[in-house]
């Protein structure tokens, strides 16, 4: 059995933990097993910990680089050390560089770079920005493979060098249209069944620009009063959103709903799926939204290859609200579910892994 090493900062609900999970849940655990190193700072996101456990892996704790890279360095190299990885698969990008050059140093011939977005959300900070790019040409340097979610997420991290893009598997047979499960879920919910409801879903913080969007929404209203926003998802921008809520006099119309289990459901409950992120790789919530069948309005700045339905449209961050709000009121729907969509199934997704991790 081979054991790979996932350097993944955090296992909240999250695209790229989901992503993960998706995978462990299916993989044969006879033949590979998953463990994590997560950060000190997110150790109290424990929305899969008890799963991991159950399925047999590991949940390792350590100081978050950004904090004390020194100190971060002495703990990955001490785990390393004490314990067996056949493989490290490196989804962070920080301290990806040196997640790979203390895994080569133990002799682990297999050490995976993973890109899942187009950015590294970097610092204003002149020594930290040189350190950072010091730290990712070790990764560059020391990785035997790289993955990427998508073109613009592996052109963004690798520059140049070669990639393969293995897509996010999601399973497609949970988001299909149900009118009851709609109805239910609006009324659960508090919403009436002409409401018209704007769905977002995604980390409270800064990369995904929430506080753009209620902007949005508090322009649409004027034109659409019965406009709803629900927006799912937890993080440090809680309090700052619930501000701009209270300021803008939308808490009849805005629903900050926290982290959730019933996310098929709730795409059910939406009309529309909106994100105005700064910068994504290739969103799962986009995929599982076209698989629910969902007109989606996302900011151009998210990877094209997002688009697998009709039923998307790409809006620039520096268009007008009003174009948003004429994108999101008149974009028509199409409901079928396209060969290209097909392929984002985790069941296809899977053997792509397997075959990575020279699995067989």
């Amino acid at each position: 059995m081979k054991r790979v090493l996932h350097f993944q900062g955090r296992m909240g609900k999250g695209g790229a933990e989901s992503f993960m999970m998706n995978l462990y849940r299916r993989i044969d655990r006879r033949k590979v097993q998953f463990d994590f190193l997560i950060y000190d700072d997110f150790a109290h996101v424990t929305d899969y910990h008890e799963e991991i456990k159950k399925l047999g892996g590991r949940i390792f704790v350590v100081t978050n680089p950004k904090k004390n890279i020194i100190k971060y360095w002495f703990e990955v190299r001490k785990l390393l050390a004490e314990q067996h990885f056949d493989i490290v698969h490196n989804e962070v990008y920080f301290g990806g560089g040196i997640n790979l050059v203390l895994a080569r140093k133990r002799g682990i011939t297999q050490r995976i770079a993973h890109s899942h977005a187009t950015s590294d959300g970097k610092s204003s900070n002149f020594l930290m920005n040189l350190l950072r790019k010091y730290l990712h040409h070790l990764l560059i340097k020391e990785a035997t493979d790289f993955l990427a979610v998508s073109k613009e997420a592996g052109d963004s991290l690798f520059q140049g060098h070669p990639y393969e893009i293995i897509h996010n598997g999601i399973d497609l047979s949970l988001y299909k249209t149900d009118e009851d499960v709609r109805a239910e879920k609006r009324a659960e919910l508090g919403l009436s069944p002409n409401d018209f409801v704007i769905g977002n879903i995604g980390r409270l913080e800064k990369q995904k620009n929430q506080t753009y969007l209620i902007d949005i929404v508090s322009e649409l209203l004027q034109k659409k009063p019965d406009a709803k926003l629900l927006i799912v998802g937890a993080g440090s921008l809680q309090k700052s959103l619930e501000k701009q809520i209270t300021e803008l006099s939308l808490s009849k119309n805005v629903y900050l709903l926290g982290e959730r289990n019933d996310i098929p459901e709730l795409f059910q409950a939406m009309d529309v799926f909106c994100m105005t992120s700064l910068y994504e790789g290739l969103p799962m919530v986009g995929l599982e939204a076209q698989a629910s069948r969902k007109k989606l309005v996302l900011s151009s700045t998210i990877s094209p290859d997002t688009k697998l339905t009709p039923n998307v449209t790409f809006i620039g961050l520096d268009e007008a609200k009003a174009t948003w709000c004429e994108a999101i009121l008149s974009q028509p729907l199409n409901n079928e579910i396209t060969q290209e969509l097909m392929e984002y199934d985790v069941s296809h997704t899977l053997q792509q892994m397997l075959k990575v991790y020279k699995v067989y």
